[in-house]
């Protein structure tokens, strides 16, 4: 009987213990020899068997289907799969005998043996593949609960072996502060911050040592020029974190770059299309049609031609009194409309300091919370433990017993449940408010500028589907937390909207404060 060789050896974690390749053929030689078996082939895979697809095992199986050996010599049965798909091929052929033996250093597997070991055995291996990986991300999760990026330092770091950080790398940090004032000024391209790189030393590959040399592209000098993990925030798993690594840029010139970005984006001029302000946009104040575009060509006898854009009410639904209004006139009202609601200069950035105050307050609420709630568990599970104590002393009924008993679970998993959801979630609100308070910031620019779309967007942001055009007036009912930004800066534009529209203790609902300064107005 002739026998195929397999040794594998992945470069994941979970193989660290395992041979190397070169100690797992020589013992699996030695083993053969001494066995007195007859090895035709060796197949080598240097990859994991976590997923299907390994090329060197599906060739060693289709061979052995052909008939070229009936057996496999190997370090363990776990180095054939790690995997439902590869364990239940093995398991099948070896039941059909088409695989007759298997060998390994401990067992050896035969097509007549009970296939419960060997399914034990293989299931095993893949529940350990999988709880490594729950327990890998788990960990990363835990890091960068911690403040600590889970991966690789960026350009102006270095990590650092012995405490698993990143330490500021001194000799490029400063270039990388130096880019960002460069751009921040408003001049400068991305092809000239990739050239200024490059006359510095930082080039493709030269952190890696593999080799490159070249300028960097325009997208990774974007990535840097947007990353907050040089101003101290980071993003991993979708959620903001607050990194406590050092910073080697202050968040004013971060957004300082932001802006320019913003500026320098060349975004498309906008079109004069008729359907621009429509799609949903804004309804009949009378009838509640849809408004649509309609552009009115002119043509004068001594040949010029003059378009004149229009929106008017569709009047499907039943005969509406409206007229049109010029296309010009609208764009001013819809304009006024998102400068009502464009907070004070300054107010972002007060706003912005004020969710990085509360983050750090939820977390040690949250902590807080964690620690009572977990010790109201060990409560409830030494009130579990008396009450079986009880029970067996035939102290309580039985109804009595398992009454008790289900409400004590109950509660215990009430608790688990509100653990689970601080652990997640202690801080998850603050990320949109973060993203409303940047959509505020952009308003008044937007506002002045001629750019439709972006215009069209931040309007239903704002009134959602509330916009209503009669009497050739655009009106519309702002919704949820813009009507109260709209209402306090539209009174009084001079008012300190920080202090009017945060309460005292952080950023929460403040509907008790405005109710305060509505009846004081």
């Amino acid at each position: 009987m002739n026998y195929f060789l397999y040794a594998r050896k992945s470069t994941d974690v979970e193989d660290k213990q395992v041979l190397s390749i070169e100690s797992q053929l020589s013992e699996l030689r030695s083993l053969a020899k001494r066995e007195s078996l007859e090895i035709a082939a060796e197949f080598v895979e240097k990859q994991s068997a976590k997923t299907p697809g390994r090329p060197h095992f599906n060739e060693m199986l289709t061979r052995i289907q052909r008939g070229e050996a009936q057996g496999i010599v190997c370090w363990k049965l776990d180095r054939l799969g790690r995997n439902p798909v590869d364990n239940g091929q093995v398991s099948w052929l070896l039941q059909e005998g088409t695989i007759q033996h298997i060998q390994t250093p401990e067992r050896s597997y035969y097509s007549k043996d009970s296939v419960l070991l060997m399914a034990v055995e293989f299931g095993m291996a893949t529940q350990y593949s999988r709880d490594l990986a729950y327990n890998t991300k788990r960990g990363l999760r835990e890091k960068a609960r911690r403040g600590e990026y889970p991966g690789p330092a960026r350009i102006g770091y270095i990590n650092n072996p012995r405490t698993k950080r990143h330490d500021v790398d001194r000799r490029k940090a400063p270039l990388v502060v130096r880019a960002f004032e460069i751009y921040a000024e408003g001049q400068s391209r991305f092809e000239d911050i990739a050239s200024f790189f490059y006359e510095k030393g930082i080039r493709t590959g030269s952190r890696s040592g593999s080799g490159g040399g070249k300028s960097w592209s325009k997208n990774r000098v974007k990535r840097v020029l947007t990353d907050t993990f040089y101003y101290g925030d980071f993003e991993y798993a979708g959620e903001i974190h607050k990194g406590t690594h050092s910073p080697i840029l202050s968040k004013q010139l971060f957004d300082r770059v932001q802006t320019a970005l913003l500026k320098r984006g060349h975004p498309q001029k906008a079109k004069k299309d008729p359907q621009a302000l429509c799609g949903g946009l804004l309804r009949c104040g009378e009838c509640g049609c849809s408004i649509t575009g309609e552009v009115i060509v002119k043509r004068q006898k001594n040949g010029n031609v003059h378009r004149y854009l229009y929106y008017r009410c569709t009047k499907k639904r039943r005969p509406c009194s409206q007229g049109a209004i010029r296309g010009e006139a609208l764009e001013i009202q819809l304009s006024a409309l998102l400068a009502r609601h464009a907070p004070s200069q300054g107010w972002a950035e007060q706003m912005l300091a004020l969710a990085d105050k509360d983050e750090q307050e939820a977390g040690k609420v949250a902590e807080r919370a964690i620690r009572e709630l977990r010790a109201a568990i060990a409560g409830i599970d030494e009130k579990t433990s008396r009450l079986t104590d009880l029970y067996v002393e035939q102290d309580i009924e039985r109804d009595a017993y398992l009454q008790r008993k289900r409400a004590l679970m109950s509660e215990r998993r009430s608790a688990e449940e509100q653990i689970g959801r601080l652990e997640r979630n202690a801080t998850a609100w603050l990320q949109p408010l973060r993203e409303w308070i940047r959509d505020a910031q952009m308003l008044d620019e937007i506002a002045k500028g001629d750019n439709i779309p972006s215009k069209k967007s931040s309007l239903q942001k704002i009134f959602g589907s509330n916009l209503t055009l009669q009497a050739r007036e655009a009106r519309g009912a702002a919704q949820n937390q813009w009507t109260s930004l709209g209402e306090v800066h539209w009174k009084n534009p001079n008012l300190d909207l920080v202090a009017t529209t945060v309460d005292p203790t952080g950023l929460e609902p403040v509907t008790s404060t405005l109710q305060m300064w509505r009846s004081t107005n």
